[in-house]
């Protein structure tokens, strides 16, 4: 399902030839001594899986704990990763699921699915992990095998929650209180776990070579936080960054010919930066006007966004999820906004501003391509009559404000999964924690059937009725002019010349599936 985009334009086809990026240690040091470097593009906020929902952190989690089931991004879909199977009864409201043998947590205590059932209660409370696991109403183990999840209501996409869900150790857990996920543990069943972590400088983690997949190639892992893309590529030209992933694209010149077709790609991204507004928002009262959200919809051009933030690889969007991995993203049956400005301006007079309105304030995170999203943004809406500032915070307080509702406009990316049930985080009041446009606010909009609709379509497994309901809702949701996806981001990702990544993944990446090779 993943798409390699091959960038070998005429001008650089000759450059495949040159050596691609140094490395951190000499050709005769012994592999077991060699430190993979990989960008950390912020800090990253906790070591607690159940504690962040961010994407950046879900990075590190996926090399440290592992779900029920894993995520295969170069082919598409999930598989059983810890699960060895999985029984489903004919209602689909009962799920029993055998853990395969022998799977042991890097303090060398045995996976059981009373560790499971720990995990998942776990998650019950955590406001972040109420989008994943609402639908569940209680988990059991009738041994130490067997872990069985009871439904609230059949929910079709539950893989995804088996996924995300990172099992932990049920007593190290216990043990360390208050205190996990801010100092390192061994209390997953990953590939990896941390030896040393710094909420400002990154991470440094060692191979579990009792991992039950076998002993990691890769030995010593160091995630390493460059803010700047800028200071990310001198250190990759300068073989001290080993990975980089989401490379700035305006970067991608100068990275490809250091890198070479061999240790370079350009893949398509799961991930769509999209605008939203707060239609309730108490300092620009104003957005509440359906006429000005509209507006302020036809004033942007897209493809301004994608030659700012994305040098022109991206590609403009109306669709919330990517298609090509979301087969239940409608991609017809809804409004959609071009870019009109003469449109924006009437109406803009329409609502009673002839002569421009202050729409508040863009709140937008200090990631680079969310702060150049933003900033053409603002230009855009400038460029009608609609005055608004721009405000960066890091990605944590961000999206602190965005779920409290203490903003006017967003700007925001969201990496997905494979199913278009991803939208209830938005949509749905059970999805506490989550919520960046909270339909229910004021009872403007008709939120109780986009909350039926989000049901609907998770409650059956047939296609075309999925499709159906999500048609609607997506309709529904476009109507409002709250949400306005924009681009299609890609990502570039360079590596070493002594590395083999295998097929290059854009987001849940596995690192023991790399290996230091002899440079080429």
């Amino acid at each position: 399902m993943k798409k390699i985009i091959a960038l070998c334009l005429a001008v650089v086809m000759t450059l495949g030839l040159l050596a691609g990026c140094g490395k951190n240690t000499d050709d005769n040091t012994d592999p077991s001594e060699k430190t993979l470097v990989l960008r950390a593009e912020t800090a990253f906020t906790t070591l607690d899986p159940a504690n962040s929902n961010n994407t950046h952190d879900i990075k590190l989690y996926d090399q440290i704990y592992e779900g029920l089931y894993g995520m295969n991004e170069a082919e598409g879909g999930y598989y059983n990763e810890l699960a060895k199977d999985v029984q489903v009864s004919d209602d689909s409201m009962t799920y029993t699921i055998t853990l395969k043998d022998g799977i042991t947590f890097q303090n060398g205590e045995l996976l059981t699915a009373s560790d499971c059932v720990f995990t998942y209660e776990r998650a019950f409370k955590n406001a972040n992990m109420t989008y994943l696991t609402t639908m569940i109403d209680s988990v059991e183990a009738p041994d130490d095998q067997t872990f069985v999840i009871h439904m609230k209501y059949a929910y079709a996409p539950i893989a995804h929650t088996l996924f995300r869900v990172k099992i932990v150790e049920e007593n190290e857990v216990t043990q360390q209180g208050d205190k996990f996920g801010t100092i390192p543990n061994t209390a997953g069943t990953g590939a990896y776990y941390v030896t040393e972590y710094d909420v400002s400088t990154g991470a440094k983690l060692s191979a579990y070579d009792k991992y039950w997949q076998g002993a990691p190639n890769i030995k010593k892992v160091e995630y390493r936080v460059f803010a700047d893309s800028a200071a990310a590529v001198i250190a990759y030209e300068n073989g001290e960054l080993d990975y980089y992933e989401e490379a700035a694209l305006s970067d991608w010149d100068s990275l490809y010919k250091k890198a070479g077709d061999a240790h370079s790609a350009m893949v398509t991204g799961n991930n769509i930066i999209w605008m939203g507004i707060n239609y309730a928002s108490k300092n620009a009262p104003v957005l509440n006007n359906d006429l000005v959200r509209k507006a302020m919809f036809y004033a942007i051009n897209k493809e301004d966004v994608n030659l700012a933030v994305a040098e022109g690889y991206g590609k403009a969007t109306d669709t919330y999820m990517v298609p090509e991995y979301c087969p239940t993203q409608p991609t017809t049956g809804f409004e959609t906004y071009s870019y009109n400005p003469e449109k924006a301006k009437s109406l803009l007079a329409e609502a009673g501003y002839p002569d421009g309105v202050d729409v508040g304030t863009i709140l937008t995170t200090s990631s680079a391509h969310s702060s150049k999203a933003a900033q053409v943004l603002q230009a855009d809406l400038e460029a009608v009559g609609i005055h608004a500032k721009v405000a960066t915070l890091d990605v944590s307080m961000a999206v602190e404000k965005w779920q409290a509702q203490d903003y006017d406009i967003c700007v925001y990316g969201d990496s997905g999964n494979y199913d278009f049930n991803n939208i209830r985080q938005q949509v749905h009041s059970e999805s506490v924690g989550m919520y960046v446009i909270n339909y229910t606010i004021g009872d403007k909009f008709n939120w109780q059937r986009m909350e039926e609709l989000v049901a609907l379509g998770a409650g059956t497994a047939k296609l075309e009725d999925r499709m159906t309901y999500y048609t609607e809702l997506w309709s529904m949701i476009m109507d409002t002019a709250t949400i306005l996806p924009l681009i299609n981001r890609p990502v570039a990702i360079v590596w070493a010349d002594d590395l083999d990544v295998g097929t290059p993944v854009p987001t849940y990446y596995k690192v023991r599936n790399f290996s230091w090779v002899s440079a080429s």
